[in-house]
């Protein structure tokens, strides 16, 4: 018979819960986890103290798919190892050819990227959403409909370059608009990143020179000039128009996609596969119409075509077309998951002011210096913005490495974890996001990184950057009606049928306790499993 408080194997549960402590924390989660529910799932839980002691542990050694919780070694290594309060991204317009009296560039406008995430629309620093309006008195007069907010302009940034280069003087350019992404290599997208996920906006490919998330929004709406279908029961079912957001001409759309008859229910669907510039739209869109955020193929291709039509705009003719420079990687061999590099001194990192490509003497016509690291490190974690992680990690393995690269990132983020006195049996890493399939970490391997960081000088700046319960980021729809609302700083994290949620709350006795709750393999389109997660660290903060 099992001690109290240990749950052993059941009819309903293939987990064996061994906490390193028995008493009422385990009793409550026990409880949680007897749930027939979450039979299919196993759970990983480790809570420990600040200090690093261990309250409660249940498969806290064994290996997870981390999903978006992949983003806390990144984030926090970047952390520990840039000047992330001042250091900046630097993206360069030069001129590859001389600029003659006239106006006139002979030859290519070369935009060089840096590894940028911050290129779009966003605005910094990060705002939480706000708080739903209260309820109005009974008896008080509907206000007003107020003016919707006005849509977000993504060319901005792109216009500003071009109005710089327009008062360098440039009129026209024989050549081409090159989009430059060769700071780091062309390694677009994460070991094991599943092929159905890259058309989307979460899969957006990762470049050195990436503008609006390198997603484009599509938009399919009633045609007015379509006269409609009419369908069972005499209702009219309208055909639609596609509207691209930024209007650039980039992807071609199939369309047969049309409005749903009222009180039909919508099926739109949606498909462009890998490679092709083609996207299908085909059966039943909402009566308000669809939005869509699609990946681009080629960031750096798009982002001068976007530039050249920034140009035009301002006044500067462009003969030639636009394209991509990429730079390849010749190294050959298996990606090693458990390869480390030294981390270069401190007196390196704080020479860092501003990240930016060579210039090889050419002549900068445009500037453009991004908000600091930190602020987009709290996009990153507050939203779990991929691209951007990706683009962290490979600035770790340009500035502590040997390359910007995915091998050279993920490495200097294993150092860093062995630094902080993570084991090396537990964690591999194969991108810095967490969209990989081939991730892995031990929830006590994540536990034992917080408090670490808890301890380290820019640990209280980092954990602010996490999701706050109830509040903001990916948890501002969590723990609303919650006792841990506003107590609990944590980032979540979910990809296919894995779940987590790692981070700090603040219990009931005033205490930090730390936390990471894993969970793998449950049911397709479960939530049992997310909710059990939930109920588990308020039960760890009633301590």
């Amino acid at each position: 018979m099992a001690p109290p408080g240990v749950a052993t194997q059941t009819a309903h549960s293939k987990t064996v819960a061994r906490p390193a402590h028995a008493g009422p924390l385990a009793d409550r989660i026990n409880a949680i986890l007897a749930n027939p529910a979450l039979s299919h799932a196993e759970f990983g839980i480790s809570v420990t103290t600040l200090d690093g002691q261990t309250i409660f542990g249940l498969n806290d050694g064994r290996l997870f798919i981390p999903a978006s919780d992949a983003k806390l070694p990144t984030t926090a290594a970047a952390y520990a190892l840039l000047p992330v309060e001042t250091l900046t991204w630097t993206t360069n317009v030069v001129a590859g050819g001389e600029v003659d009296a006239g106006g006139t560039l002979h030859g290519d406008l070369i935009i060089l990227g840096a590894g940028d995430p911050t290129l779009s629309a966003r605005k910094y620093p990060y705002q939480p959403p706000p708080p739903p309006a209260a309820p109005a008195p009974p008896g008080t007069p509907p206000a007003a409909p107020s003016e919707p907010a006005p849509k977000l302009n993504p060319m901005e940034v792109l216009n500003l370059l071009a109005q710089q280069v327009e008062q360098a003087g440039v009129r026209r350019v024989e050549g081409s608009v090159i989009g430059d992404d060769s700071y780091y290599l062309d390694e677009p997208y994460g070991t094991s990143w599943t092929w159905d996920d890259l058309q989307w906006l979460y899969g957006a490919p990762v470049s050195a020179l990436s503008f609006n998330d390198n997603a484009v929004e599509l938009t399919l709406t009633s045609d007015p000039a379509a006269s409609g279908e009419t369908v069972s029961g005499g209702a009219t079912r309208g055909q639609t128009v596609a509207v691209w957001n930024p209007p650039i001409e980039y992807y071609a759309v199939d369309n047969a996609m049309t409005i749903a008859a009222p009180g039909e229910a919508p099926q739109p669907g949606l498909d462009r596969r890998p490679g092709n510039r083609m996207v299908r739209a085909f059966g039943t869109a909402p009566q308000n119409g669809m939005h869509a955020q699609l990946a681009i193929d080629d960031p750096a291709e798009y982002t001068a075509l976007a530039f050249k039509e920034a140009l035009r705009a301002h006044g500067v003719t462009v003969n030639g077309t636009a394209s991509s420079a990429h730079r390849y990687s010749v190294v050959s061999g298996s990606f090693e998951a458990e390869r480390a590099v030294p981390i270069k001194p401190a007196p390196v990192r704080a020479s860092l002011s501003t990240i930016t490509a060579p210039l090889e003497g050419r002549k900068i016509l445009a500037t453009r210096v991004s908000v600091p690291v930190a602020e987009d490190i709290m996009v990153t974690n507050k939203l779990s913005q991929n691209l951007h992680a990706e683009l962290l990690l490979r600035l770790l393995g340009k500035v502590h490495g040997t390359e910007g690269s995915l091998a050279e990132g993920t490495r200097v983020v294993r150092q860093f974890l062995l630094g902080a006195g993570v084991d090396d049996n537990d964690f591999f890493f194969y991108d810095g996001c967490g969209m990989s399939m081939d991730d892995r970490i031990a929830p006590h391997a994540l536990t034992k990184l917080l408090t670490y960081a808890a301890h380290q000088s820019w640990g209280d700046a980092w954990r602010s950057t996490l999701p706050v319960a109830g509040v903001d980021g990916t948890l501002s729809g969590r723990f609303k009606n919650s006792p841990l609302k506003g107590r609990a700083f944590a980032k979540s994290g979910t990809l296919n049928e894995s779940n987590a949620l790692s981070g700090y709350v603040t219990a009931a006795s005033g205490k930090t306790l730390v936390f990471s709750v894993m969970v793998n393999g449950h049911r397709p389109g479960s939530n049992a499993e997310s909710e059990a997660i939930d109920r588990i660290v308020e039960a760890v903060g009633e301590e």
